[in-house]
């Protein structure tokens, strides 16, 4: 049997006001960044990330995650991390893997969201083909 890949659909909240508050907190932080006001762009950070994170299907946040901590045990604690505390070594490990999850999640996002576009306007996608 040979399926086409029409469309792929990692978006758990589909509600248009998910994505965006993602874009437009993107785009509050990389302004504020700019202007030079770090509290206001990592708050706007914030947002972004969860707002994508919502909107993402939570088994694939939850690849991403054990990714990312994998990612982050190897660098911050089996390798020596220069100058870095125990509990430094652990919360970096924490913040990477959550900063992993999240940048995975939004190039999904992306990703299938230009896949999607691609298949409507009639370009050949993906196929499946499952033989026994």
């Amino acid at each position: 049997m040979s399926y086409r890949i029409k469309r792929i659909d990692p978006f758990w909240f589909k509600a248009p006001a998910v994505p965006g508050t993602a874009v437009a907190a993107a785009a509050a932080a990389l302004f504020a960044a700019q202007a030079g006001r770090t509290p206001a762009a990592a708050l706007a950070a914030a947002v972004c990330g969860v707002a994508v994170f919502l909107a993402t299907k939570p088994a694939l946040s939850g690849v991403f995650a054990v990714f990312g901590l994998l990612a982050g045990v190897a660098t911050f604690i089996a390798a020596p991390a220069a100058g870095l505390s125990p509990l430094m070594r652990v919360l970096a490990t924490a913040a990477f893997s959550l900063f992993y999850m999240v940048l995975m999640d939004g190039v999904v996002l992306a990703v299938s969201a230009i896949y999607n576009l691609f298949s409507r306007a009639g370009l050949r996608g993906l196929s499946l083909d499952l033989r026994d």
